[in-house]
């Protein structure tokens, strides 16, 4: 059949008029295509969906199975049958619930084996109980473990809904891969050891003897092919293929071995067997009035401990999901669904329950999306309840096994040896000892030691961090007082001798002392230094051990001749210091310690009468002797007068001989901010008047003021008539603006290294 060629020179779209535009039965060829092409589609999808519900669902019956045999085992396993009747239907409402409630509707919720575990404990010790008897014991169990189940949807709910869980996102990544890496290894020793069935495990030699290895060698080696396939080779058929092929490979290898079904159901090799008459009976609403309510409330530790468990578990398990699948969970929402599925599994007696990674990933690996999975785990366990299992009897154990197993044999591949290229040797060093830990010490531990790993390198790392934000001194570092150049060059001659220290980042017990070390230092090499100022503008907190550090460096200043000065601190850490050291000085802001530093120079340089004459002193005798060529006017203002307004346009320029301005800058004209105050002795607006540019910011009187405005466009006039003079007025105001601007860049020098 011929078939019409598609047109992609568009896009690489076919246009719609290639096809009406063809002749009929070209246009019925083409037609015919797609719908063939079309229908392959839709069966494979179908084929893809069909097995991954399948295989999900078989593997969520063998777990909510497993995790009962847990609980119900010992003196308690006379009500096996109705243990795992009750935790069938947990898990049946459980999957159901989860499919739609969660944000991520392809997770599976189902019993856990943490919350069994530590349930199991309690359910011992009731059965140990002898003024009960059997009946009441097991409706004793069967309560404790329902309402543990309550507990841990309530308090799910309750993280979820006033998003407490979202404190999950602040676990670090390391711990995350850790868990996972844990999460393998767990469900590869899972496969082992649901191979081995009914076979008693005593010592580490009993897995090498013969009847041990005939269970999980093959098992293991059918995981590592299906691993290596499934990663090798992509396709949505590639997976249940693979699951049918290591199906078929466990018959192949008994039929090999001479092994009959018999002789397999016999020695535990098979799933069975289970009785025909399901599961059912087990529903019993009169249990909780049969229930020992006394004893169960003995247990209430316990309740709290598995809940808190399953709470930790369910977060943990989502984030790794997140990361596994490379999606965005809303973790709260994740969190509040669980909660509603465990309560309503808890009211039918099922075992706490979370996300559950192995059959998710499963379900994903198979294509299995949305709220299909659920759906799917659900139905096994929802035909088990009613039809019982003898339907799996004849299904080897260790394909099962095998399937847990390469599900962990794939996350450990994937988060111990794919991952490491992207983390330092610590992080990998975290990720490896969680693994480790969970499979000597239990999992809870693993978690805690990998957390606390990860804490201990987060303060080692944060420790290392630049508390330092900049150095200075105050020969470059003004005020916000604009002053005379008389004063100006007292200060940078003496102005080294106070040292500016800008801190920055988290103060901690991790890096107080070394800041400690680091002042030493800095005083070290300068042995000249009289004042010492730290600055915390810039420092997000500090804890207790800063403010102890604070008072030894306070000692060390006073041990070498310097007078420290903390500027910028929080109210009560300056309240508290100041209790505990009464010498210690500190300002409000960095800018009020450098004016009073300033002030104390300034009056040691008067009474020693290092002040001379400066520009300002020349400037007032010019203007005298050339008072008469009418260039400048004597003025005086009164406070709150307005000398210069932003974004005006003139070439006056000021000389400020007594009184005090006020430079304001109004950011937009909603807010002003004073900028700077300008002291007696100092120019101003010199920078306009010669650039011939709008003035940068407004300036007024902040006292009653006397000034000097001096006309440079007359000034200009005069070049040609007295240059001498002209000449040596520009040459002062070229030597006051030089002097600011080197000032100025040794400053930015300074703040930059």
């Amino acid at each position: 059949m011929r078939l019409i060629k598609k047109n992609t020179s568009e896009g690489g779209q076919t246009k719609a008029s290639d096809f009406t535009n063809a002749p009929k039965h070209e246009r019925y060829q083409n037609s015919a295509y797609q719908h063939i092409e079309e229908s392959c589609t839709l069966n494979s999808v179908i084929i893809r969906t069909s097995l991954g519900a399948f295989f999900t669902a078989l593997v969520s019956a063998v777990f909510a199975i497993s995790f009962a045999a847990i609980i119900y085992t010992g003196d308690l396993s006379q009500f096996l049958d109705r243990g795992i009747g009750l935790t069938l239907l947990g898990a049946v409402v459980i999957s159901l619930v989860g499919a739609v409630t969660l944000s991520y509707r392809g997770g599976i919720l189902g019993p856990q084996d943490l919350p069994a575990i530590l349930l199991a404990s309690g359910a011992a010790g009731v059965a140990a109980q002898t003024h009960l008897g059997d009946e009441a014991v097991f409706a004793t169990v069967t309560c404790l473990v329902a309402l543990t189940s309550l507990v841990t949807g309530l308090l799910g709910y309750l993280f979820g809904t006033f998003r407490i869980a979202y404190l999950a996102r602040f676990i670090p990544y390391p711990v995350l891969a850790g868990f996972l890496a844990s999460t393998g290894l767990l469900l590869f020793v899972g496969g082992i050891n649901i191979s081995l069935g009914s076979y008693e495990v005593i010592t580490w030699m009993d897995y090498v003897s013969t009847d041990a290895v005939l269970r999980w060698v093959p098992m293991v080696c059918i995981a590592l092919a299906m691993v290596i396939v499934t990663r090798k080779f992509n396709g949505f058929l590639v997976m249940p293929v693979t699951l049918f092929a290591a199906l078929a490979a466990f018959y192949t290898f008994y039929i090999v071995m001479g092994i009959s079904m018999k002789d397999l159901a016999a020695h535990g090799f098979l799933l069975g067997p289970f009785h025909d008459g399901g599961f059912i009976d087990a529903i019993d609403p009169s249990l909780p009035l049969r229930a020992d309510w006394p004893t169960i409330f003995q247990y209430a530790p316990l309740i709290i401990t598995a809940a808190l468990s399953a709470i930790i578990g369910a977060t943990l398990n989502a984030s790794g999901l997140e990361l596994a699948l490379n999606q965005d969970f809303d973790i709260n929402q994740e969190m509040a669904g669980s909660g509603i599925a465990n309560v309503l599994s808890g009211l039918c007696g099922g075992i706490p329950g979370y996300h559950v990674v192995g059959e998710t990933l499963l379900a994903n690996r198979l294509g299995l999306f949305g709220a299909a999975a659920g759906i799917s785990s659900a139905s096994a366990c929802g035909l088990l309840l009613v039809l019982g299992g003898a339907v799996l009897s004849n299904l080897p154990i260790g394909f099962f096994a095998a399937v847990i197993a390469f599900l962990g044999i794939d996350l450990l591949f994937s988060w111990l040896w794919q991952e490491r290229r992207k983390m330092g040797l610590l992080d990998y060093g975290i990720v490896l000892l969680i693994p480790l830990t969970a499979i000597t010490f239990g999992f809870l531990t693993a978690i805690s030691v990998g957390l606390m790993m990860a804490c201990a390198l987060f303060i080692l790392e944060y420790g290392r961090l630049e508390t330092i934000h900049s150095k200075s001194d105050m020969s470059t570092r003004r005020s916000l007082l604009e002053r005379p150049d008389t004063e100006l060059d007292v200060l940078s001659e003496t102005g080294k001798s106070a040292l500016i220290i800008e801190l920055s980042t988290f103060l901690f017990f991790g890096s107080a002392n070394t800041l400690r070390q680091k002042v030493r230092t800095v005083l070290e090499e300068g042995p000249n230094v009289s004042w010492l100022i730290l600055d915390f503008r810039r420092v997000h907190g500090l804890d207790v051990s800063t403010r102890h550090v604070l008072q030894r460096i306070e000692s060390d200043c006073k041990e070498t001749g310097q007078k420290l000065v903390l500027t910028a601190l929080p109210s009560g850490v300056s309240d508290e210091l100041k209790e505990r050291t009464k010498s210690i000085q500190t300002c409000p802001a960095l800018e009020d310690a450098i004016e009073m530093i300033e002030d104390h120079m300034i009056q040691q340089a008067t009474q020693e009468g290092a002040i001379g004459t400066g520009v300002s002193d020349q400037l007032e005798t010019l203007i005298a002797q050339t008072d008469s060529y009418g260039y400048t006017e004597r003025m005086t203002v009164e406070v709150g007068t307005v000398v210069i307004e932003k974004n005006s346009r003139s070439q006056d320029i000021y000389l400020l001989l007594s009184g005090k301005l006020c430079v304001i800058d109004p950011n937009g004209g909603l807010e002003e901010t004073v900028v700077a105050y300008i002291q007696p002795g100092a120019v101003v607006g010199e920078m306009a008047g010669y650039s011939q540019r709008p003035r940068t910011a407004t300036i007024i009187a902040d006292e009653t003021s006397e000034l000097i405005r001096i006309n440079l466009d007359l000034i200009f006039q005069l070049e040609q008539e007295r240059p001498d003079i002209t000449t040596e007025f520009h040459r002062l105001i070229a030597a006051d603006m030089a002097r600011r601007l080197d000032r100025t860049t040794a400053l930015l020098r300074d703040l930059q290294t």
